[in-house]
């Protein structure tokens, strides 16, 4: 014999991007598709940041944002280090999940 009982279950309606707080969601057909990053860390024992965990969802224009901005880190650390690959447009993509 089943049993049936009405059940109230939370989804995920929508995503905010923590830094613009505009919504990840964008529409394709009539259909709603997240489309989002994240900025994620956990610090442990000996780091400056010791216990801390951080966790940012991110809008595709706020994570270009964030990549852009390490890359040009990473490029003015070893501008004149002749044996590090400085990087292209291409960093930070998983060369083996990236459709480029």
């Amino acid at each position: 014999m089943k049993v049936y009982a009405e059940k109230l279950v939370e989804t995920v309606v929508d995503k905010i991007c923590d830094v613009c707080e505009e919504s990840v969601m964008i529409e394709l057909n009539g259909e709603k598709h997240e489309e989002s990053g994240e900025l994620s860390a956990t610090f442990g024992y000996g780091s400056q940041e010791d216990g801390n965990v951080y966790h940012l969802d991110l809008c595709e224009e706020c994570f270009k944002t964030a990549i852009y901005a390490l890359r040009d880190k990473r490029r003015a650390t070893f501008m004149f280090d002749v044996e590090k690959d400085l990087p292209d447009e291409k960093f930070g993509l998983d060369p083996k999940r990236s459709a480029i």
